[in-house]
């Protein structure tokens, strides 16, 4: 039942092949288990799923020793905006049991955490985050194969519920004739990065994440990579089950995300900076820019300093560096850099 609901859900997110960044819902709200309903057990339990929250919103999976968190998790009750209370059954071994469970589930009100966190200068990670494709391999015995949602040992399900959590949406390649004909297993479990791109390319992915996960005489052991753009970075986890190697794996991944597009920025200084943006012909165009540079992240002011025939400068203030912008402009589908990196940009159709 679990592997036919996560297919369905492959099946209405992959009608277009091609993503470019993905639009995170739910990043204000948690559910977690609860054994009454008593007024002591209703606060710990919002105090539990506003760290969840929290841990999503940040990126930071070590939110707690912050000393925001604590003023935060005190008083949980001044943050909540809605809650309820479910029953729900008990998953086990990937199948749902007759077991219920009682959990709270609880959504916070956004403006008020956002302007918390700012005020102890923890940037706030948005919405719009990197689309992520996942190419896993396993090797069981002699042989290795591929695994997609179809996946009778609930390897995808796990790594879906821990990227959940961590605020991150995962895709996975259709593993037709296209994939399989440029990319094999071989490849996943070298690191063969040429190849594994080259299968990539009809997703249009920002990140493509490979894993290699085998059960050895030691344990489980994940060898795990992350390619964006150019850059490639890799990391090894072990476990005694499979289930901590691939949330280990998930920890690695988001962690590496997190410091690229919000947490380098976390307790820096505001600065200032300028880009240019072109072919903006009209005031619409004008306005469209002006709006979108003032969503994303670690930016709190943007001001218009030249207007010229078909391009516009404008002077931005983020907390931390232009680089930290520029990661975050490079996942929406509003501007381009002309330059394959930085300012000037062009307003995309």
């Amino acid at each position: 039942m679990i592997r036919k609901l996560l297919l369905l859900v492959s099946l209405y997110t992959c009608q277009s092949v091609f993503v470019h960044a993905a639009v995170v819902t739910g990043l204000y709200e948690a559910e977690v288990p609860v054994t009454d309903q008593s007024a002591e057990s209703h606060k710990d339990g919002l105090s539990r799923a506003l760290l969840e929250v929290l841990i999503k919103l940040t990126g930071d999976r070590q939110v707690q020793g912050r000393p925001v968190t604590a003023e935060l998790l005190r008083t949980p009750e001044h943050y909540v905006q809605q809650y309820k209370y479910h029953n729900k059954s008990v998953i086990e071994d990937g199948q749902l049991s007759l077991q219920q469970q009682l959990t709270l589930w609880a959504r916070f009100n956004e403006a008020t955490l956002d302007r918390a966190l700012r005020d102890y200068a923890v940037p706030v990670w948005g919405q719009v985050r990197p689309a992520i494709l996942v190419w896993l391999v396993v090797q069981e015995g002699q042989r290795r194969h591929f695994i997609g949602l179809e996946d009778a040992a609930g390897f995808t399900a796990k790594m879906i519920n821990r990227a959940q959590a961590r605020g991150v949406v995962l895709r996975h390649p259709l593993f037709d004739s296209d994939d399989t004909n440029v990319l094999k297993e071989a490849d996943v479990w070298g690191g063969f990065i040429g190849p594994i791109k080259q299968a990539s390319v009809r997703y249009g992915a920002d990140v493509i994440l490979t894993g290699s996960l085998e059960n050895t005489a030691a344990g489980w052991q994940g060898h795990w990579t992350t390619i964006i753009q150019d850059e490639v970075n890799s990391w090894a986890t072990t476990g005694e089950q499979p289930e901590l190697v691939l949330q280990e794996g998930i920890d690695g991944l988001v962690d590496t995300l997190a410091y690229r597009y919000i947490q380098s920025a976390s307790g820096a200084q505001s600065s200032g900076m300028e880009i240019v943006v072109k072919d903006i012909s009209d005031f619409e165009q004008y306005s469209k820019v002006l709006k979108y540079l003032r969503t994303l992240n670690s930016v709190t002011e943007v001001d218009v300093k030249t207007v010229e025939p078909g391009s516009v400068t404008f002077s931005l203030t983020a907390t931390g560096s232009e680089l930290v912008v520029q990661h975050a402009i490079e996942l929406g589908r509003t501007l381009e850099s002309l330059t394959g990196g930085g300012s000037p940009y062009r307003l995309l159709p």
